[in-house]
């Protein structure tokens, strides 16, 4: 296909002008607008020129390709044939129903790995009930709403550090981390040193200054991790288990928050402890991150191809899947390099060489992209814009629900609340059980999401938890009016803290990471998913600093109510501008098409279409069709488009409402 050349208008490459103007909301398999046998010939360039013939024979990677392009044809004519093996056979039919304890060995240790590095990260949080006393801040004797302000600024200073650390310094290491110290797993490496050493730090503090000092550099390593961890582990996961691989962010760090809740428990007399204990997790995860193998995807954008192929026949079962999936990431990169090119010389210069296999594209536009350019880009450039505005409000959205206030202040709340504690009486154990319990409801009920999130989708996960948070937060805020003090009013409290944390584990609470470290094309996928976390930390920080000051200004019932309303509010911003991909599990490279899907559209898809749907068929209890997806994938297209020119038709519904599905292949 010659590229369309416009003296009124920019030159676009072939695919240019469905990723730049996805008016069909078509996500596209590259490799099948270009004739086999010219994907052949590509494909036997490459190989040569790239010397894969260490790793890879040339027929295997054709076969791998034709695979990658249209996998029924390819079925049928193998087995015709005789060609494809009883292995061969048996892992492309594993792959579709198999499960994460099915999966490779090399895919669960890198699993394990990113375990440790979550439950670090809620061991970081830890328990924060004696140290003050130990340094000097009176806090509990009154509690924060009666004693000097001073002290509890200090208090949430100290706390808030971590979180600001994290925003501004930790999360922007993620780009600089991975491209000077080659690869995902350097990166990991240095965030753990930083909150190994920190963690040590912390027990040798004797001042509130020296711990909020130690707190930043544990701060930085927090933040560097959360940036690096989940994109490592949506890179190396299949693409129709990718959402299971990543709930592991979430569940781990719950786990750690239980953890450090039950440190605190058996040892209440000591802070150094409470807090030092991140070292634990924080030095296991330094021995262990090398031995699992780099992202392959890394790996392909740097290209080291003849290593990441290896990688890939460590993670999927056969060679031929390997190959499969080395040939469609690579063709999809090169598709999603023409949405980054800056001027119409560079297109005029690379003509028609997308989606070819040809290393030169990649490697030119890599080599052009600076950090600062690539941060600009994210905000300039509609596919990547969308996609910063999607990760901005999905990271927001967590914060706004409120969770942090439970999650780190759950003592405050509670000491808040008693104006007649002494230090006999006051209610410093019971937090630490409501601490304890908080952190093992958040675990399993994270463990929820492991069992929809790739079958419903991440909009499915999110949305009815926001929802579901509102009543619970309320709940919580009245709660408080009760016989202050009283067994009743912890009741209420303990028993809508838990009902509120099972709201949002399994999708508020998983979903914000995950869906960030996925949406960003492979050239911004640091920096966007660093942006993404520091916008997570940065709530979490100005949290942390304010609240202790806003309950002795508004009340705990105020502050919650407060909350409630920013929950809702959240909802409706996700509603509005998150986009999903429905219940089928897009690769990392199919989220190019979705984000090019201009953004009134989804607006007009979730107003008009949806929202009209929900009214007649959950409100007026009629029997009506369920509306078409907002985006299709080409074979989607092809099936239900049979009989015309094949051009791209724009119909929302079947009239049955159903959907003609034909397989695709289960790639990364």
């Amino acid at each position: 296909m010659e590229p369309r050349k416009d003296k009124s208008s920019k030159t676009e490459l072939p695919f240019q002008q469905l990723l730049n103007h996805n008016d069909t909301r078509v996500i596209e398999n590259p490799l099948r607008r270009v004739a086999e046998e010219h994907v052949v010939e590509w494909i036997k360039n490459f190989h040569q020129v790239e010397g894969l013939h260490l790793v890879i024979d040339v027929a295997t990677l054709i076969r791998g390709a034709r695979l990658a392009r249209q996998e029924e044809i390819f079925r049928l004519k193998e087995s015709a044939e005789g060609t494809l093996t009883e292995v061969e056979e048996r892992a492309l039919g594993k792959e579709k129903v198999t499960t994460i304890w099915n999966e490779t060995r090399e895919l669960k240790i890198i699993l394990l790995i990113c375990c440790l590095g979550s439950v670090l990260q809620g061991a970081i949080v830890g328990a924060n009930t004696t140290w003050p006393r130990a340094l000097g801040l009176d806090l509990e004797q009154h509690g924060p709403r009666q004693t000097s302000g001073k002290d509890v600024w200090k208090f949430s200073a100290t706390n808030a550090i971590v979180y600001f650390a994290a925003s501004t310094v930790g999360a922007f290491l993620c780009d600089p981390l991975t491209e000077i110290l080659t690869g995902r797993r350097a990166a990991i490496f240095v965030a753990a040193l930083f909150t190994f050493v920190a963690s040590i730090g912390e027990a040798f503090a004797h001042d509130w200054r020296a711990l909020l000092a130690w707190r930043f550099f544990l701060g930085i390593g927090m933040g560097a991790k959360s940036s690096v961890i989940p994109i490592y582990e949506s890179e190396v996961s299949p693409a129709r288990l990718r959402g299971q691989v990543l709930t592991s962010w979430q569940t781990g760090t719950a786990l750690g928050i239980a953890i450090s809740g039950a440190i605190a428990l058996i040892v209440p007399g000591s802070w150094k402890y409470q807090l030092s204990s991140s070292m634990i997790p924080a030095f296991a995860l330094l021995l262990l991150v090398f031995v699992g193998s780099e992202s392959p995807r890394w790996l392909i954008k740097k290209q080291h191809y003849k290593k990441a192929y290896i990688v890939l026949t460590r993670l999927r079962e056969s060679p031929l899947l390997a190959a499969r999936d080395f040939v469609l990431i690579f063709a999809q990169l090169q598709v999603e390099a023409t949405l980054f090119m800056p001027t119409n010389q560079d297109i005029m210069e690379i003509e028609n060489r997308i989606p070819h296999m040809d290393s030169q594209v990649y490697r030119q536009l890599t080599e052009r992209s600076g950090y600062a350019r690539r941060i600009t880009q994210l905000f300039v450039i509609p596919r990547a814009r969308r996609a910063t505005l999607a990760s901005f409000l999905v990271m927001t959205a967590q914060q706004m629900s409120g969770i942090n206030v439970f999650a780190f202040l759950a003592s405050t709340l509670f000491e808040s609340n008693d104006k007649n504690s002494t230090p006999e009486t006051n209610p410093e154990n019971a937090s630490r059980w409501l601490y304890f319990v908080f952190g093992i409801v958040n675990f399993l009920s994270s463990m929820i999401a492991f069992f929809f999130i790739d079958t419903k989708g991440r909009r499915w996960l999110l949305m009815p938890s926001l929802a579901l948070m509102f009543p619970f937060l309320v709940g919580t805020a009245f709660s408080f009016q009760a016989t202050e003090g009283s067994t009743r009013q912890k009741g209420l409290i303990a028993t809508f803290l838990v009902l509120y944390t099972m709201a949002y584990s399994p999708g508020a609470g998983v979903v914000p990471f995950l869906y960030s470290s996925e949406i960003f094309p492979q050239i911004l996928r640091e920096v966007g998913m660093a942006w993404a976390s520091a916008v997570s930390w940065m709530g979490a920080g100005i949290l942390d600093l304010c609240v202790p000051a806003l309950i002795r200004k508004l009340t705990p019932t105020g502050l919650l109510c407060l909350f409630a309303g920013m929950d809702a509010l959240a909802l409706c911003l996700v509603w509005l501008f998150v986009p999903g991909t429905g219940r089928k599990q897009a690769t990392m490279e199919e989220m190019n098409y979705v984000f090019q899907v201009a953004t009134h559209r989804h607006i007009n898809y979730q107003t008009k279409t949806v929202a009209p749907w929900c009214y007649q068929h959950y409100i007026l209890r009629q029997k009506v069709g369920y509306p078409y997806p907002l985006y299709r994938w080409d074979w989607e297209r092809e099936d239900t488009d049979s009989g015309s020119d094949g051009s791209m038709q724009n119909g929302l519904t079947n009239q049955n409402g159903s959907t003609s599905i034909r397989g695709r292949s289960g790639t990364t």
